[in-house]
């Protein structure tokens, strides 16, 4: 018998003893499959989409969005750019999951677009050998 706070006496049957180490064996199995789905996707690198909210107008004031997934780990680093330059303004939507337990950000930022500029995402992340820049193609 051990004591119990306030001088009262707990007593811990078999049973008890049993349910606690199996919630224990299920939390260390539950780590163990989140690490090896995390090991699987770790050697992919991110699906990244880059696309207007609205039809592009040229001239027409718009959202870009930099839609990126199926990353992992978590640290990443993304951008949006015009003409190589960072643009003022960029929204950072929360670091979520996508159904594979794979991590996924949505980026976006107002941009009004022309014929003369260049709109781009720029991703880094370290299952990639280097950055990588991919460029807004628009509809107009």
């Amino acid at each position: 018998m051990r004591r119990a706070g306030r001088g009262g006496t707990f007593r811990e049957t078999a049973w008890q003893r049993g349910a606690a180490m199996a919630r224990r064996a299920l939390a260390l199995g539950v780590l163990a499959l989140l690490a090896l789905l995390g090991l699987g996707a770790a050697a992919e690198a991110p699906k990244v989409e880059v696309y207007a909210r609205s039809r592009a107008e040229e001239g027409k004031e718009n959202t870009l969005h930099c839609f990126v997934t199926g990353f992992h780990p978590p640290r990443i680093d993304i951008e949006l750019l015009k003409n190589g330059v960072p643009i003022p303004g960029v929204t950072y939507g929360d670091l979520s999951f996508n159904d594979k337990w794979q991590f996924q950000r949505l980026v976006y930022a107002p941009f009004t677009p022309t014929r003369d500029d260049i709109f781009s995402c720029r991703v880094a992340h370290s299952t990639m050998p280097e950055t990588r820049n991919y460029i807004w193609e628009p509809d107009f």
